[in-house]
């Protein structure tokens, strides 16, 4: 089902409003399925459309992410190779929950894609690691996994860095521990969970071209495309001028137009009364490591290790089924301390698709979202998509707030956040002081780097 020339007015904040124009929606998606509006604390960027696919600031069934990453990843052998997956129309209706969303990706699996070109898949942080992931996940052989990271590693030189403007945090970088995934990509897939000027991609695209003339061949996917004639007019005249073909796929293409500006006034917004939860922290037994520290954003320290399989440091496609078995047998313990109710698996920053995946293995009634360092304004008013934050400093790099939104808008009996590493206790103990604050039940702080996370 195609659904062009769409339109509706949303509401964002008081007068702050959005008229969204949909002009290719190829599998018929409703905008409320898709994303809701909120208000950015940023003043580069006053708007926020929180994703209600990607598991980031809202929660989701962790097989949506995963489903969102299969659906682009079919588009792309559709539109790069003239390949239409026979699934295709299946996973597009679990995702418009028409079919069981864990029955799709469970026959997805069971049908592995090789690539034709070796091809390097790059996810951007933090929002977008866990879909770049997901789409990187859909394939069999010749791809690479890495994603953009906002964190500073000590052992390693960045192979790229780049800029994204708009950002509350402006600075990506890639780094490899084998700078030949480049030298080897014929093509660069560049993945996002939202283009809307396309400034950012600019910035990647040409750092890349720079330092890697010899690939020509760039993809770039998103669910969200809102780049305006103008801007695409841009890419068209850089791909001449570069000397390399720029290819655009989105779930959903349209323009908007903001109405009013944000009035946003200083009161905090007070969380409900709560009764002091209990806490637990549950080590799990992963033993695979990269060996290699970072530096916080206070100039500290964290010697904790990065766990292999996140894709921080690439990853090679062959290792899907390794990491899958790991992930599975985590999700059994963590299963055995579920109850009645239904779960919520946390994941924290960039620190997002293994968590998922995770929550992905623990059986139905499991739900899956992350922490972000976005400032999104909360606020009661009726209909408004943020109504519900807590704030903390990141355990995984200190002097970065991170923020957990609307975490008790439903009624979860059991909440475990999934750390890659803590810099210090005093770090954990942050956390533990917000997470009493929640009315759930039973919390699982869940630490997959037991053996170098004693550090104070």
């Amino acid at each position: 089902m195609q659904i062009d020339q769409y339109k509706q007015r949303l509401p964002i904040l008081g007068d702050y409003q959005i008229t969204v124009t949909l002009d290719h929606n190829p599998f018929g998606f409703e905008i409320e399925d898709l994303f809701q509006m909120a208000t950015r604390i940023n003043k580069k960027r006053g708007f926020l459309f929180v994703s209600k696919m990607l598991g980031k600031h809202l929660a989701v069934e962790p097989q949506m992410p995963l489903l969102v990453g299969t659906l682009l990843s079919m588009r792309y052998m559709d539109c790069i190779y003239g390949e239409k997956a026979i699934l295709q129309e299946q996973v597009a209706r679990a995702m418009n929950r028409e079919v069981d969303l864990q029955e799709t990706v469970q026959l997805v699996a069971k049908q592995p894609v090789q690539l034709p070109d070796e091809t390097l898949f790059i996810g951007f942080a933090e929002t977008a690691t866990a879909l770049g992931h997901a789409v990187f996940r859909y394939f069999d052989s010749n791809a690479t996994y890495i994603h953009t990271t906002r964190e500073s590693v000590n052992e390693l030189q960045p192979i790229i860095c780049f800029e994204e403007e708009h950002s509350h945090a402006t600075s990506h970088r890639v780094y490899s521990t084998n700078a030949a995934v480049f030298e080897q990509a014929k093509r660069i897939v560049l993945v996002d969970d939202e283009m809307t000027t396309g400034n950012t991609v600019i910035n990647i695209i040409e750092t890349l071209k720079n330092r890697f003339p010899h690939i020509k061949h760039y993809t770039v996917m998103a669910i969200l495309d809102w780049r305006s004639q103008e801007q695409q007019a841009i890419f068209a005249r850089l791909e001449q001028e570069w000397g390399i073909t720029i290819q655009f796929l989105s779930i959903v293409q349209g323009r908007f137009e903001l109405h009013s500006v944000p009035l946003l006034d200083e009161q905090q917004l007070e969380n409900p009364e709560y009764k002091k939860a209990e806490i637990q922290v549950v080590d799990v037994e992963i033993d695979a490591y990269h060996p290699y520290t970072s530096t916080d954003e206070r100039n500290k320290v964290n010697e904790a290790y990065y766990l292999q399989g996140t894709g921080r440091f690439s990853l090679k496609a062959e290792l899907h089924h390794d990491i899958d078995a790991t992930l599975q047998q985590i999700a059994k313990k963590l299963g055995g301390l579920r109850t009645t109710g239904s779960a919520l698996v946390v994941g924290t920053g960039e620190f997002m698709y293994m968590p998922m995946r995770i929550a992905s293995f623990m059986g139905p009634n499991v739900y899956f979202q992350s922490s972000t360092r976005s400032p999104i304004y909360p606020s009661l008013e009726e209909g408004y998509t943020i109504s519900q934050k807590w704030a903390f400093d990141c355990p995984e790099n200190n002097g970065v707030v991170n923020f957990l939104y609307n975490l008790e808008t439903y009624p979860y009996t059991e909440l475990f956040l999934v750390l890659e590493r803590i810099a210090n206790k005093q770090a954990l103990d942050e956390v533990i002081q917000q997470l009493e604050k929640l009315n759930i039940e039973h919390i699982y702080i869940v630490v997959m780097n037991k053996e170098r996370n004693q550090n104070d």
